[in-house]
């Protein structure tokens, strides 16, 4: 494990390190991993979610790897990414672009 932490993470070495020990405790990889984005129902938050994700893990080609829907009132749109990851090192890569969206509300 690498003691570098992106400027951008958010995260301290410290807060990284309990992270991925979390995350390799409750999963196992490589393995399947899904991620959950809610952010504001603009024209491009389903392609940006799917591009940050792709950003690190590469083309999302299997059927319902990427789904959405819009909240009842439609100002919110939910994005489910389905993938399979190699390690926990990699989920944090994902999460640290997912964060970086703009109109990004939560994550999950």
């Amino acid at each position: 494990m690498s003691d570098t932490i992106p400027a951008n993470s958010g995260f301290s070495a410290a807060e990284r390190g309990e992270a991925l020990k979390m995350l390799e405790q409750h999963h196992c990889f490589p393995g399947s991993y899904m991620f959950k984005v809610i952010g504001y129902n603009s024209g491009d938050f389903a392609q940006e979610t799917r591009r940050a994700a792709e950003a690190v893990l590469g083309p999302l080609i299997e059927a319902g790897a990427v789904r959405s829907r819009p909240s009842a009132g439609g100002k919110y749109l939910a994005v489910t990414i389905e993938a399979e990851l190699a390690s926990a090192e990699q989920v944090l890569e994902v999460y640290e672009g997912l964060r970086a969206l703009e109109g990004l509300v939560t994550l999950a």
